[in-house]
């Protein structure tokens, strides 16, 4: 299952999402090698920017950058308006821990995780945020509770190569509500989300709408029009062919090896041969 299913709840006074990412992960990893662990840690990172850039309203790319010192140096996953993903991971694998959720410290060292929109004919928008030493889930819900002042409450589970994410953000009150029954209404629905079973978001027999109609019956729910991610690397060999012609002569003599330069796309791991003479 791969779907990005809106939702709102007490008639705005929450909104969130259900996110399925099976085949789109599926289709990121096949493109790599990976360990265990980064596999791990990459497939949450892609339901986290899936579950972000599901809450923006963009013409463009939104990007996922995690920069660490220690084993896993970097971890970058873009999003398209429309719901392409792709990423991949630098590592160095003699350093990678073991066990099955190490930590942020553990993976990361001490790092940063950048966000950032690129849209056509406008500025692009950055925000950044140090790591927390638990989870990159942790992280993103610290970022919206520092920097952006917004509630937000997350849970991801993956079972047998299957991903799941629902996210929660509390919204600008239209209703002239008071501070207590706010608080208590948004614990309430935080509690309500993270009672949610494996055997419930694993269900085939469920649909989204049918496991959020399970966890929220008692609130107001209103569900909005799908949308389905899936994996899509754009690069070609004319963008490769462009990249290297910005280069110096100089530059591109190092690369050559045999009288051929080869460029391998980092994501996909698509390989462009270039022949001495064509340049």
């Amino acid at each position: 299952m791969d779907i990005i299913l809106p939702f709102m709840l007490d008639n705005g006074f929450s909104r969130g999402a259900f996110i399925a990412a099976d085949q789109t992960v599926a289709d990121v990893l096949a493109c790599h090698s990976y360990p265990k662990v980064v596999e791990n840690v990459l497939g949450e990172a892609i339901l986290l920017a899936l579950a972000l850039a599901g809450n923006i309203k963009f013409n463009g790319i939104f990007s996922f950058n995690v920069r660490g010192d220690g084993a896993v140096k970097r971890l970058f996953v873009s999003v398209t308006n429309d719901k392409k993903v792709r990423a991949y991971a630098d590592f160095d694998a003699e350093h990678l821990p073991t066990g099955d959720n190490p930590t942020n410290q553990a993976l990361f060292g001490n790092g940063e995780l950048l966000f950032s929109v690129a849209q056509l004919g406008q500025e692009p928008y950055q925000g950044i945020v140090q790591l927390t030493q638990t989870s990159l889930k942790e992280t993103v819900s610290d970022y919206f509770r520092l920097s952006e002042q917004i509630k937000t409450d997350l849970v991801l589970r993956t079972k047998e190569g299957r991903h799941r994410c629902l996210v929660l953000q509390e919204m600008p009150h239209k209703e002239n509500l008071s501070a207590t029954k706010c608080a208590d209404l948004w614990e309430t629905q935080t509690v309500l989300l993270e009672s949610v079973q494996d055997n419930e978001l694993f269900d085939d027999s469920l649909q989204p709408e049918d496991i959020l109609y399970r966890l929220f019956h008692a609130n107001k729910i209103t569900v909005f029009p799908k949308t389905e991610p899936c994996f899509s690397c754009p690069c070609h060999r004319s963008q490769m062919e462009k990249f290297l012609k910005t280069l110096s002569e100089q530059e591109r003599e190092a690369l050559y090896q045999d009288g051929k330069i080869t460029v391998e796309c980092q994501f996909c791991g698509n390989k462009f041969v270039f022949e001495k003479g064509e340049f």
